[in-house]
């Protein structure tokens, strides 16, 4: 493919991100600010971040849900990332080799 084939392709992509990034802001500026409408808005990402975790989780069975579980309990407990991390290793690993 020529290099300008590429270009045009690339800004293309950029051209139709920047529409639905407009339109995203047009269509939210209309929306309610109070109301059950926003209120379920602003717990959208949150869902979503469960609806990607439980995809992920299941594959792995008892072990990642163990892994998992360590994870928010020691985020919970500390508030530091690594130690969350370093938890859910450790609960995953002991996990696999018990189960």
């Amino acid at each position: 493919m020529p290099d300008w084939h590429a270009l045009a392709a690339i800004f293309a992509v950029g051209a139709v991100c920047d529409a639905m990034r407009a339109g995203g802001f047009l269509a939210a500026s209309v929306l309610p600010a109070r109301g059950l409408l926003a209120r379920l808005l602003r717990l959208a990402p949150g869902n979503l971040f469960i609806a990607f975790a439980a995809a992920g989780i299941l594959p792995g069975g008892w072990p990642s849900l163990i892994g998992c579980a360590a994870a928010v309990a020691t985020m919970a407990a500390t508030r530091r990332e690594w130690a969350a991390l370093g938890a859910d290793f450790g609960a995953v690993g002991l996990a696999a080799a018990l189960l």
